[in-house]
This record gives C-alpha cells, sequence and structure tokens, in this order.
C-alpha cells in the first residue's frame, strides 16, 4: 500500500510538474516580413499567440514611439492534429517607420507574456530616378556567387503609383533548379510626398548542376486603370511592358574538405533530442518517448538526410525500441525556409542494466563563414533499474546486559537467543509475504473474481481498446498465477506461444505512434481463454526474476 502510494504521488507530481511547464512554455510569438526597410516604406507584424491570449488587449504604446501604425486586423484558426483540436489567435499590423537608423520593435505584453522583440534597420527614403515614372520594376538576388544546393532567393519587385489592371509578371522557369515559391509581401512606400504600393514575388532556389544558373530576363506586362467609368467599366489607359535583363549565377561545386556522405550547405544548422522520461532514472516496465530533431536555414526538408532510428541499429538487450515514421516540414522565414526532420521511437525497459548510445556528429558547411563544420548530439547513457521495494527491517531482540550479581543461567541465555532467532525468522516470513504481494486466493475465490474480469476483458478486446485490454490482461494474469504480475513480459514469460505472440502484438499497438487502430482483441482474448493454468512456482520465480528485492 504504501509502495503504491508512493507512485501514486510521484505520478501526481510528474503530471503537475509537466503542466507547469506546458504553461510556462505558452507564449505569445512575433515576426515581420521585412527587417530592412526604407523611409516611407510599411512593414507587417503578425503576433500570434493560442486561444486563451486576448490579443486585442496588447499594449501598444511603447510601439508608437517609433512607428505609425496604418491597419490592424485580426482573425481565430482551428486545426485537428491527430484528434487533437489546436486554436490560434493573429493580430496583423501594418506600421510605418517615423524615422530612419536601427529600430526596434519593443516587447508587447499582455497577460503577464511578452512577445520579443525585433530590430529593423530604416534606410534615408529613397530618391525618385526621374520622377515622372508611374510603375516600376526590378529583379534582385541575394547571392551572386553559391555552392551547389546552396539557397539563393531571387524578389521580383513591382512598384506602382497608379492603378494596374491584369498585371502579369513571367513565370520563372530554371533547368537544374528547385524552385520554390515564398509568401508574396505587400506594403506601401511613400516618395517625394507621393504613395506606391509595393508587391514583391520572391522564390528560394536550390541549383542542382554545377558551373552557371542562367535567371533568364523576367518581364512585367501591365496596363494602367485612368480615374473615372465609363460605361463598360473601368476606363483603361497605355500598355506597360517593362523587364529586366537575364542574371547569372556561378555555382561551386562542393568543397573537397567536406567529409559527409550528405552535402548540407546552410546558413545554420541544429541536431537535438529531447526525452520525455529521463533516460538515467528508468526501471523496469517503464517506458520513455526519444525525440531527435534535425533543422537546418537555408534548405529543404527534403534536402536533409533521414535520421537513424535506434532500431535501425544493433539492438539493445533490455531495450525494446518502436520507432514512429519521421516527420518531415519547412518553415518559411524572412531569410528563406527552414527544412526540419523529426523522429520519435518509444523505449520500453524490459531488463535493467546501462547502456551509452554514442555521440552523434552531423557534418555541415555553414555558407556564411565558408567553412566545415559539425552538429554534434552528446553520449547518452541509459540506466533502467529494478523496481524500488520496501523491505522490512527484522525486528531485533536485545539481550539484557549481565547485572552486576554475577554470570545469568545458560538456560535464560539459550532462551533468549531461541527468542532472537524465532524473531528474525518471523521477519523474513514476512518480508517475503510483502515481497509476493496478494497470497495464493483460494480456486473458488479466484473462480468467483475471475468471472467478471473476464467479461471486462472480452468487452475491451471486443472494442480493440489497447490500454484497457492491457490493464485487464495483467489483473488477469496476476489471478491466474496466484502471484502479482506487474509488465506484460513477466506474462511472456511463462505463457503459452499464441499468448505470447499475441501479447506481442499489443505492445507493438500500444506504443506505436501512428494512428492506425488496433485489430488483434478478439485473437488475444481467445488465447487468453485457451490458456493452459501456470505452476505457482514458476510464475513466482519469473516475477522475481523480473523485480529483484536484493
Amino acid at each position: 500500500m504504501k509502495t503504491f502510494a508512493g507512485k501514486l504521488l510521484a505520478a501526481l507530481t510528474v503530471m503537475a510538474l509537466a503542466f507547469l511547464s506546458a504553461t510556462a512554455s505558452a507564449e505569445i510569438r512575433s515576426d515581420v516580413d521585412r527587417r530592412t526597410i526604407s523611409m516611407g516604406e510599411s512593414l507587417r507584424l503578425t503576433i500570434t499567440g493560442d486561444a486563451s491570449e486576448r490579443l486585442d488587449q496588447l499594449d501598444l504604446a511603447a510601439l508608437q514611439f517609433d512607428w505609425e501604425i496604418l491597419s490592424s486586423s485580426s482573425s481565430t484558426n482551428t486545426s485537428f492534429v491527430n484528434g487533437s483540436r489546436s486554436t490560434t489567435r493573429t493580430l496583423t499590423l501594418d506600421l510605418l517607420p517615423l524615422r530612419d537608423g536601427l529600430l526596434s520593435i519593443p516587447a508587447l505584453s499582455t497577460g503577464g507574456k511578452r512577445t520579443t522583440p525585433i530590430a529593423i534597420t530604416v534606410n534615408p527614403q529613397t530618391v525618385s530616378a526621374g520622377g515622372g515614372d508611374s510603375v516600376r520594376f526590378n529583379i534582385d538576388i541575394d547571392k551572386q556567387s553559391v555552392y551547389i544546393q546552396e539557397q539563393i532567393v531571387l524578389t521580383v519587385t513591382i512598384e506602382q503609383a497608379i492603378n494596374l489592371d491584369g498585371a502579369e509578371v513571367t513565370q520563372l522557369e530554371l533547368e537544374n533548379a528547385i524552385v520554390e515559391e515564398l509568401t508574396r509581401r505587400n506594403f506601401q512606400r511613400q516618395i517625394n510626398g507621393r504613395l506606391w504600393r509595393v508587391t514583391q514575388l520572391r522564390y528560394a532556389i536550390y541549383p542542382q548542376q554545377r558551373g552557371t544558373l542562367e535567371i533568364p530576363a523576367l518581364a512585367l506586362t501591365a496596363r494602367e486603370v485612368l480615374p473615372g467609368r465609363s460605361l463598360l467599366g473601368a476606363r483603361l489607359g497605355k500598355r506597360f511592358r517593362l523587364s529586366e535583363d537575364p542574371v547569372s549565377i556561378t555555382v561551386k561545386p562542393v568543397p573537397e574538405s567536406f567529409t559527409g556522405s550528405v552535402w548540407l550547405p546552410a546558413n545554420s544548422l541544429e541536431l537535438t533530442q529531447s526525452w520525455s522520461k529521463a533516460p538515467e532514472t528508468m526501471e523496469i516496465g517503464d517506458s520513455t518517448t526519444r525525440t531527435l530533431s534535425l533543422a537546418a536555414d537555408g534548405l529543404l526538408s527534403s534536402q536533409l538526410p533521414p535520421i537513424t532510428s535506434m532500431s535501425d541499429s544493433s539492438a539493445i538487450s533490455g531495450i525494446r525500441v518502436y520507432p514512429d515514421q519521421e516527420s518531415s516540414d519547412q518553415i518559411e522565414r524572412t531569410e528563406g525556409f527552414l527544412g526540419k526532420r523529426t523522429r520519435s521511437e518509444a523505449l520500453v525497459a524490459s531488463g535493467s542494466g546501462s547502456w551509452t548510445l554514442p555521440e552523434v556528429r552531423v557534418p555541415w558547411w555553414n555558407t556564411k563563414t565558408d567553412t566545415l563544420e559539425y552538429a554534434v548530439l552528446p553520449s547518452t547513457t541509459i540506466s533502467v533499474g529494478s523496481p524500488t521495494v520496501d523491505i522490512p527491517t527484522p525486528t531485533s531482540v536485545t539481550t539484557p546486559a549481565p547485572t552486576s550479581s554475577g554470570a545469568l543461567p545458560a538456560w535464560i541465555g539459550a532462551v533468549a537467543a531461541a527468542g532472537w532467532i524465532i524473531a528474525l525468522v518471523l521477519g523474513i516470513l514476512l518480508w517475503r509475504t510483502r515481497a509476493r504481494g496478494t497470497s495464493v486466493q483460494p480456486s473458488e475465490n479466484r473462480e468467483e473474481t475471475l468471472r467478471p474480469l473476464l467479461s471486462a476483458l472480452k468487452a475491451s478486446t471486443a472494442q480493440n481498446d489497447a490500454s484497457k485490454s492491457r490493464d485487464l490482461v495483467l489483473r488477469w494474469a496476476s489471478l491466474h498465477a496466484g502471484a502479482p504480475i506487474r509488465t506484460l513480459n513477466a506474462i511472456r514469460a511463462v505463457c503459452s506461444e499464441e499468448l505470447s505472440q499475441q501479447i506481442a502484438e499489443l505492445e507493438q499497438r500500444l506504443y506505436a505512434s501512428d494512428d492506425e487502430s488496433w485489430s488483434d482483441g478478439a485473437a488475444l482474448y481467445r488465447a487468453i481463454s485457451r490458456e493452459p493454468s501456470w505452476s505457482v512456482e514458476d510464475s513466482v520465480g519469473t516475477a522475481r526474476a523480473l523485480y529483484p528485492t536484493a
């Protein structure tokens, strides 16, 4: 009872800490569409939080020292992932700088939570080249020379001081390169008192062949919309066709000094791992989930190598590994894409011992410093101990000290020694009784207990409820054996081959993370209903072997 209460208290403590951790990690996030602008240009600030955030109550006073708020809008988005509902709230602000220089979008707070400050570079106002232009069109690339598969960001900018109809830009098509379209930007720019609307089309390009990559000439075609309306609709004026010259980019081969098997040219790369339960504090029967993540700034998720699972390497005696499907994602950022791969695997401790997972090193090429670097995951130790069992201290009998009157008679010493031995034997028997747990029930009482238990098990297996069936199987096994059975592994050590196979399939479903449902419930119940009796000595011995008490 004491052990159960201790485990219950520990479980409640872990749940409370997990809740507090989740609450502490909740935050409101902020981001901008551009970090470098000119005076007279607007930028867009996006603030995101969960369903509980009151973004409309954000204190914007500090923001208005350096920025004018042109407009604001809010939205709510609800999604369902693996049956879980997730709601996010978004506040969007269009901002115009009040001065040039290095400005900051300060931390904004609501409900005790704050956003992270963002630094913005504001250049002096752009001077109009000619003054009479009404439409401008230009192309810009962030790099003139790159390595093969390195990211290039191409920006097509359309500036208009008049309304346009049917504006179209030549479709960007490249040979020997992967092209991914980034989010379109729209903002305003004021030049010499004249308001310009600006549209930017952005592309992330990944050359796949060394040599020279040619960006072909791109053109804008549109027609001016004149003030007023005609009987047929909008009044259309002259037609525009503006174009830019082709651009050549030098594509370098993989450096000879790169030693990795997968070429990874990135701005930054990070390899991390997390555990749902500390791997050095496990006990037999415990499980933990290990999550590995590889993230690279400037690469697509398809360019990243697969993450190696423990199940892909040599098996570890005493640890069962149930890998999940690897997931990939790519997040759009101001400078391009951040590619990410994630893999989770459930680890179940079936034996005691200590194992060390070796250090993992992923070589990659830092395109900012033009050097070879390594993302390192330190070695990890997994330690599995036997479950803690409270062992009562045998009652000791203190022999009275001899009196000053002389030595006691020999028969008194013999009686005292016999009493001490009897107390010691009783203490050992009490300890063995507690270590075994529930004593063997008479067959009549056990049958009466088994009937409703088997009925409940039949119902749960018919519904293919894997979690509930596991608990009922453990309760059935303890009654069937007449000894406490705490893990499915303990059942497999004494049961028939048929039942062992069905329990293995139940374990596989319990620790799998995909959405596939368990469909072998009926087969498990049939195997249990046909299971022959077990020897009490064998089952108790197995329980002791799996849960040693000394």
